[in-house]
C-alpha cells in the first residue's frame, strides 16, 4: 500500500553530533566516527593508531556495539597491518555478559607463524583494525547515534604488547562518544590498578582510548514527492517541476524535493517521469534521499 504520510521531524531535534575530541597521550587508539550514515546500508569501521612511535608485536581489543542498531558482518586488519604481513587475526562476536552490548574480541599477532615470512612494519600511525557492519532499518534511528567504544572485562582486554613480549602498555585515558573523560569507569574507562601488578612483564599506562560511532542521517521535514511544498502529492508537482526543467521556474525548496527517485542529482527529467508514473499510473512511491 502506497503512503502519503509526511515524515516529519523538527531540524532542532537533530544536534550537531561531530565532536571535536583531544586525547592526553601521544599515541591514542580511536574508532572511526561515520557520519550520515543511511538506514540499512553497510557502513566500514576503522579502528586507528594515531601516532604509534613505538613498536608493538600484538595487541587486543574488546569492542562494544548496540546490536540493535548494527549488525557485524566481518572485522580484519586494518590496512597499515595487512600492508605489513602480520601474521595472525582472529575476532569473534559474543552477547556480554552483563552489559546490554554485544562484544568484538580480536587478537592480532606480528610473527605467528615459523613460515619464514617476517612482518615489515611494526609500528604506526595507521588503521590497525577494519569492522563491517549492516545497518539497521528501524526509523526509530534516524537523527539519532550509536557508539562502538572499548570494553574491559578482563586485563588483557585493548592491550598492546611490545616486540620483545616483556612490556604491556594498558589504557591511559579513555574518552567517551562525546569526549567525555570516562577514566575509571568500570568497564568503560580502561583497565583497573589491578591489571598493573603481579606480572613478569612490566606494565604501564601509555595508550588513550577513544570512543567512536555511528550517526545516521536525519528525516526530511517535507512530504517525499511534495515538489511544490504545498503538503500534498498531486498535479501540481510534476506542473511545478515541468515550469522548473524548462522554463526558468522557481526552484523545488530545497532543492532535494525534487530529487524524488534518490538518484542524488539535481532534478532532471527521470524525477518528472517518475512523479508522472506515481500519480496516475501506480508507480513506486517517491523518496526522500537525506
Amino acid at each position: 500500500m502506497r503512503s502519503k504520510m509526511p515524515v516529519i521531524l523538527s531540524l532542532f531535534l537533530c544536534l550537531a553530533m561531530t565532536v571535536s575530541v583531544s586525547a592526553r597521550s601521544w599515541n591514542v587508539v580511536a574508532i572511526d566516527k561515520i557520519e550520515k550514515v543511511n538506514l540499512g546500508e553497510e557502513v566500514i569501521v576503522t579502528v586507528d593508531l594515531n601516532r604509534g612511535d613505538f613498536q608493538f608485536g600484538r595487541f587486543s581489543l574488546s569492542i562494544y556495539y548496540d546490536p540493535d542498531a548494527l549488525t557485524l558482518t566481518d572485522a580484519d586488519l586494518g590496512d597499515l597491518l595487512t600492508a605489513c604481513d602480520w601474521e595472525y587475526f582472529n575476532y569473534t562476536d559474543r552477547a556480554c555478559d552483563g552489559c546490554p552490548y554485544n562484544i568484538i574480541d580480536i587478537e592480532a599477532i606480528a610473527e605467528y607463524y615459523d613460515n619464514g615470512q617476517t612482518a615489515s612494519c611494526l609500528e604506526g600511525p595507521g588503521e590497525i583494525a577494519t569492522l563491517i557492519f549492516n545497518t539497521t532499518e528501524d526509523s526509530a534511528y534516524l537523527c539519532t547515534s550509536t557508539p562502538i567504544g572499548f570494553y574491559w572485562e578482563k586485563c588483557f582486554d585493548n592491550l598492546f604488547v611490545n616486540t620483545r613480549e616483556d612490556t604491556l602498555w594498558y589504557s591511559d585515558y579513555v574518552l567517551d562518544f562525546d569526549g567525555n573523560d570516562i577514566t575509571g569507569t568500570t568497564n568503560y574507562g580502561g583497565a583497573p590498578k589491578d591489571c598493573l601488578v603481579g606480572y613478569e612483564e612490566v606494565p604501564f599506562r601509555f595508550l588513550d582510548f577513544v570512543t567512536g560511532g555511528v550517526i545516521f542521517k536525519y528525516a526530511p521535514s517535507y512530504l517525499c514527492g511534495d515538489i511544490n511544498g504545498d503538503d500534498t502529492i498531486n498535479l501540481l508537482d510534476p506542473v511545478f517541476l515541468t515550469a522548473y526543467l524548462f522554463k526558468s521556474g522557481e526552484a523545488p525548496d530545497p532543492l532535494e524535493r525534487g530529487d524524488v527517485d534518490c538518484s542524488d542529482t539535481v532534478p532532471d527529467i527521470a524525477d518528472l517521469v517518475y512523479i508522472i508514473n506515481y500519480i496516475f499510473y501506480l508507480g513506486s512511491d517517491p523518496c526522500c534521499l537525506f
